[in-house]
């Protein structure tokens, strides 16, 4: 099925949150390359959708890992900033988590993704298990 008969199947607020999600993974690409982390970790989104009718947890999720294939060098950090971002906007309490590990054949990898209630995003615990949490970004105060 081409990409536009999958768009053209989804419905409009399905629409609306990929456009939504693409845009910001390419705000935060550009971000990551020009802004210190100190200042994009700080960032907060603006207030301005209302909680009574959110997106659910999972469609975010899905928003955002559909969106990424579209946007060029969007990495779990970029799509990890992106949906703390669509949670928070959307009044979920999540937190950005970055780990690190060492291989013997790859040597030293990083990876980013986002926790709300206890569960992973972006990725699965059992993907995360072997990176030794490094840094944990709480969601701002709105």
């Amino acid at each position: 099925m081409t990409v536009m008969r999958k768009l053209w199947h989804l419905s409009s607020a399905e629409r609306g949150l990929l456009l939504k999600a693409g845009i910001l993974l390419a705000i935060y690409r550009i971000a990551l390359w020009v802004m210190p982390w100190k200042r994009l970790a700080v960032s907060r989104p603006s207030p301005g959708e209302s909680h009574t009718d959110r997106s659910s947890v999972e469609t975010l999720e899905w928003a955002v890992r559909t969106a990424h294939r579209r946007v060029p060098f969007a990495t779990c950090l970029t799509q990890a900033l992106a949906l703390h971002h669509l949670l928070a906007r959307a009044g979920y309490e999540s937190s950005i988590h970055i780990g690190v590990a060492k291989t013997v054949g790859r040597g030293f990898e990083a990876h980013a993704w986002v926790e709300y209630g206890g569960v992973t995003l972006l990725s699965s615990p059992s993907e995360v298990a072997h990176y030794s949490r490094l840094l944990a970004v709480p969601t701002p105060s709105l």
